[in-house]
């Protein structure tokens, strides 16, 4: 039996997504149809919340995580986090790249021990500065996952020139169907992470 939760903020839960489930639903669904992984016993959990930081994340995933947690399964944790980390409402980024790296730290040293982790760094924006924030920040994260021997993927160099996701932001920020799609395609094609899915 595996179980797969999937922690992180708006991108994760999929908001602006008209079809609903957002790539994790998606990769949740193509996913179940993969061989080792039927539905059931299976699991999928979506624990994005909005506006959360990588920050407010670490405060929660462990208790969320245990409360749906079972001896007998194989857990997957995917973390998907930093675009929150990296926007500035009032002109001052939220967090530094620094301050981002080693809260992602704090989150997948003991995410490390209760189950299988795999780090997804932040999508593209369309605001200029803001994801040139999340570019130096998906660096980090890569070096930091490396460092810790953690499967990473790297959506924003994946999706960074691709015109289909940029213009399916409406909002500038969130992907709708096509967008999440793309994403969620890129997990299911990319050679570590199918190797991650049968741990």
């Amino acid at each position: 039996m595996k179980l797969f939760f999937f922690f992180g903020d708006s991108i994760t839960l999929g908001v602006n997504d008209p079809q609903g489930g957002g790539w994790a639903g998606r990769f949740a669904s193509a996913g179940a149809g993969l061989p080792g992984m039927p539905v059931p016993p299976t699991t999928f959990y979506n624990l994005g919340v909005r506006k959360q930081s990588s920050r407010l994340i670490a405060g929660r995933w462990e208790a969320e995580y245990d409360q749906r947690s079972l001896s007998d399964a194989d857990s997957h944790l995917i973390f998907c986090f930093g675009t929150v980390d990296m926007a500035a409402p009032t002109g001052t980024p939220l967090m530094s790249v620094q301050d981002s790296v080693a809260t992602a730290r704090e989150i997948l040293l003991p995410a490390s021990q209760k189950g299988s982790v795999l780090l997804l760094c932040p999508p593209p924006v369309l605001q200029e500065a803001h994801r040139e924030r999340l570019g130096k920040l998906a660096d980090a994260y890569v070096s930091l996952c490396d460092s810790m021997n953690i499967p990473c993927l790297n959506l924003f160099e994946n999706l960074k020139n691709s015109e289909a996701f940029l213009n399916d932001l409406s909002d500038g920020v969130h992907p709708g169907a096509i967008g999440n799609a793309l994403m969620a395609d890129l997990l299911l094609q990319c050679p570590t992470v199918q190797t991650w899915m049968t741990r």
